[in-house]
């Protein structure tokens, strides 16, 4: 978070990113007859760019649930199930399974999901636990991936694959979707308003009113990254990892106050270092990147 205080009525949090540009500067100097001149180099400078994550307005909440909403009845429409369609199918089917297997299949599927709950929390560090050590957060993960990891091999008894029953609904992909509108709308890039005294102001990091234009923009600037041979000092690439990130957890629920973001802005910070330590891990952390903001998912036109 920047050190200024945020202004938590207008923003959700706020973080920094280095931009490196070529500046024009003017120095002073004199001429060989002594006279004052103004001389202009042209340099590489790095410099903090602050990025802000706005707090929705009602109106806001409004239409990003209407487009939920719109999302969810198109993959219904395009042959997606419901949850509740798949509870339907895989706990009221009496012609696929037994009494006694529905109910053990019940059974392991809701621990499923308080494991998957689980998982979540640490990967975020939101545990109840504060003082936990990074090394006991990570032995604590390799043990839940191991339980879920077990729990689908029990469930996948039934034919039924546990991923499916998350990522593959039409709930799951809207909400997904969901991720990036947010991402759309709520990215902002402070900066020196010259046109106004040089005051500090703020442009939103995606240009345009509508989702269509926007999403339009967004696209440009993923044009912009793949051209980047590394993307650890691509400012833009950054700044739509940081806020997907951010943003994410936040719709998710995980997070309400400043420490919250804190949190798991401290969190992607730790993972993005072990990438960076083993190259062997980075298609898996894009590929995690990419599904919390809904990235992966080509979102049509209205």
């Amino acid at each position: 978070m920047s050190e200024d205080k945020l202004n938590t009525k207008k923003w959700l949090y706020s973080f920094k990113v280095p931009r490196k540009y070529i500046k024009t500067v003017k120095e002073e100097s004199k001429d060989e007859e002594g006279n004052n001149i103004t001389i202009s180099k042209e340099q590489e400078v790095i410099e903090d760019v602050e990025i802000f994550l706005k707090r929705p307005t009602r109106k806001m909440f409004d239409e990003c649930n209407l487009f939920y909403s719109v999302k969810v009845s198109e993959g219904v429409k395009n042959g997606l199930l419901t949850r509740s369609m798949i509870n339907k199918r895989y706990q009221d089917d009496a012609g696929a399974l037994s009494e006694e297997e529905k109910k053990h299949f019940n059974e392991k599927y809701g621990e499923l999901l308080v494991k998957e709950k689980e998982f979540q929390v640490l990967q975020l560090n939101l545990q109840d636990d504060k003082e936990i050590t990074d090394e006991q957060r990570q032995e604590k993960l390799a043990d839940t991936v191991k339980e879920i990891e077990d729990l689908k091999a029990e469930l996948e008894r039934y034919q039924v694959k546990a991923e499916d029953l998350y990522e593959h609904t039409a709930e799951a992909r809207a909400a997904r979707q969901t991720n990036m509108w947010w991402l759309l709308f709520l990215t902002y890039i402070k900066f020196k308003n010259e046109e106004r005294g040089g005051i500090d102001d703020y442009m939103p990091m995606f240009a345009g009113k509508k989702f269509e234009a926007k999403l339009d923009a967004y696209e440009l600037v993923e044009e912009r990254i793949a051209e980047e041979e590394d993307k650890f000092i691509n400012f833009e690439a950054e700044v739509i990892e940081r806020s997907s990130y951010l943003l994410a957890a936040w719709n998710g629920g995980n997070c309400k106050t400043q420490e919250d973001f804190e949190r798991v802005a401290k969190s992607l910070e730790y993972i993005k270092e072990e990438v960076r330590k083993d190259e062997s891990l980075q298609e898996v952390y894009d590929e995690k990147i990419k599904m919390l903001a809904g990235l992966e998912i080509p979102i049509e036109s209205e």
